[in-house]
């Protein structure tokens, strides 16, 4: 299935935060909005990176810094050079490949440079399991008429 069509199911809301916002007021908008990660911009709005709760909880533990207000979302989010994009003619495969790969769970999606959409790893796994039984179905169809005619016609 292509990115575009799990772009249709799902809808474009995307959740982002300011690379100046607080840590804290990123968990409080990413527990609020039931989100594991939020797309990073600047004032100019261009994505500069991500933040999930997994860099929150990790780099916050290693560094020692609290969850508060006087961390900044750029201290732990993960920089724009550093992302795995994907784009709306992508597949399924495609991005559970990669999110396998790097060990990632959200995936933007940009159009020349336009955040679309972003994509979780439930997202594409919704999408291979859909096309995965579609599939199944047409396979058994065939078995039981490879032909696709009935012999039984009036």
């Amino acid at each position: 299935m292509l990115v575009s069509k799990i772009v249709e199911k799902k809808g474009k809301h995307v959740i982002t935060v300011f690379e100046k916002s607080s840590v804290y007021d990123t968990v409080k908008k990413l527990d609020e909005t039931n989100n594991g990660a939020a797309l990073v911009i600047n004032e100019q709005n261009q994505l500069v990176g991500i933040i999930s709760e997994r860099d929150i909880l990790y780099k916050c533990y290693k560094s020692g810094k609290a969850i508060d207000g006087t961390n900044l979302v750029a201290d732990l989010m993960t920089p724009a050079d550093s992302l795995i994009v994907g784009k709306m003619d992508d597949t399924d495969v495609y991005l559970m490949h990669a999110m396998l790969e790097k060990q990632i769970r959200h995936i933007p999606i940009l159009e020349k440079e336009e955040i679309i959409s972003i994509i979780s790893i439930e997202d594409v796994l919704r999408a291979v399991l859909e096309s995965t039984e579609s599939e199944a179905k047409l396979l058994r169809e065939y078995i039981k008429n490879p032909f696709g005619v009935h012999a039984y016609k009036q």
